[in-house]
């Protein structure tokens, strides 16, 4: 039997998540796992990470033992790590933050033990353009910081020294223009789902309690928040435009009190609260039921992201329900709503853009991007996602009994 590492250096939000997918694939393909981490580490909810640490044949492991750094471990400690775990194949769930981890082996004749696969979420540097005098801070900076550079490491030393045996990617966009990179199907909530089916039948009290208020505001828009509220995903930004149009406000997710908005909400959430156009759980849902109800609640879906060019799951989750959206015209976000025409885009450095844009969007017929989402949906479905695990996970020499697919 193989042995497994997945290193995560944090298990926030949706990290665990992907740990929890990339467990289940490696059981399947009879990995012995190993999950390694921050343990310390306080967060709002961990349903998955519970769940993982229930089964017995993982064992987990706390990273804190060996680097005092969680966020910067050192190749010499890494691979302690790696050693302890005998590893055979390592998969570093959320491999941007490890760039200078993995240059550190162009100058070094040790390699990594086993097989290597890096999950990237955020090569933001592909979709920022530098002007001609950032070109050369660039290049006067470049000597003391090359070790962290993400440009440099994903466009030159990746393919240049192999760092890396497999490295895969969220955005379909990037791949496309780098022939050393794999694209992977960024529906992992959609997978969880599927294998949890997480019934809380309990939660469903949530589906009653919302159809009386849309029927108390029948005829109103309803800006639908899904997710814990987040300053970069503008949940602020929602609840101030709910107030302008003379709209509801619908959140479905947790309330974080220590995340610090722009806008002045406790004003904008009275106000709201006392015509009767709020509404929210303040709690992590996670009955499939409820779910699709506080999303099919909307006919199209407001994505008022900040200064974001990655991949966004509830933007995935809507579209499988058939949802258009508007979202921010840069980053992988904008790439694919305007190359597969999912919904309209905005730019989000201009709020009269994204008013004008929504006034748009709200007036046409939703059913007018039905067939382009259903189109892209079949790149992104959970068939794709075991397919291209189970291909990168693959080691050789080694023969996987495949499952028979239900």
């Amino acid at each position: 039997m193989p042995n497994s590492l997945i290193l995560s250096n944090s298990f926030d939000g949706h990290r665990q998540v992907y740990v929890y997918i990339f467990a289940h694939i490696l059981n399947e393909l009879g990995f012995k796992i190993f999950v390694a981490g921050n343990l310390e580490e306080k967060i709002l909810d961990s349903t998955y990470l519970n769940m993982l640490k229930k089964d017995k044949s993982i064992t987990f492991i706390h990273i804190g033992n060996y680097t005092k750094d969680h966020s910067k471990i050192s190749k010499n400690e890494f691979m302690e790590l790696q050693d302890t775990c005998d590893a055979d194949l390592t998969i570093f769930a959320e491999a941007d933050g490890h760039i200078p981890l993995f240059n550190s082996q162009i100058f070094n004749k040790r390699k990594f033990r086993g097989r290597t696969i890096g999950i990237f979420f955020r090569p933001f540097y592909f979709y920022e353009k530098l002007n001609f005098l950032n070109r050369l801070r660039f290049i006067k900076r470049l000597p003391s910081r090359w070790k962290a550079d993400d440009y440099l490491f994903h466009e030159h030393l990746l393919k240049r020294f192999r760092l890396l045996d497999c490295a895969m990617y969220l955005d379909e966009y990037f791949v496309s223009r780098h022939s050393n990179s794999q694209f992977l199907p960024d529906v992992f909530q959609s997978y969880a789902d599927i294998l949890i089916k997480d019934e809380n039948k309990d939660q469903r009290i949530w589906i009653e309690k919302l159809r009386c208020f849309k029927e108390k505001n029948q005829g109103k828009f309803i800006f639908l928040y899904f997710g814990t509220a987040a300053k970069r995903r503008g949940y602020d930004s929602l609840i101030k435009m709910a107030v302008e149009y003379d709209a509801c406000f619908v959140h479905c997710g947790l309330y974080y009190e220590k995340q610090n908005f722009d806008l002045e909400l406790s004003e904008l959430k009275t106000f709201l609260q006392k015509s009767g156009r709020l509404f929210e759980t303040n709690e992590y849902i996670s009955d499939p039921l409820c779910i699709e109800y506080f999303f099919k609640s909307v006919d199209r879906l407001i994505l008022p992201y900040r200064n974001f060019y990655g991949s966004s799951g509830v933007m995935l989750q809507a579209l499988n329900f058939g949802i258009p959206v508007l979202a921010p015209e840069k980053g992988i976000m904008g790439y694919r709503i305007k190359k597969y025409k999912l919904g309209i885009t905005y730019d989000d450095k201009n709020e009269n853009n994204l008013k004008s844009n929504f006034d748009y969007f709200r007036n046409l017929d939703p059913k007018t991007f039905s067939n382009n989402i259903k189109s892209y949906m079949n790149l992104q479905s959970t068939g794709e996602l075991i397919k291209a695990l189970k291909q990168a996970f693959s080691i050789p020499d080694y023969s996987f009994i495949q499952p028979v697919q239900g």
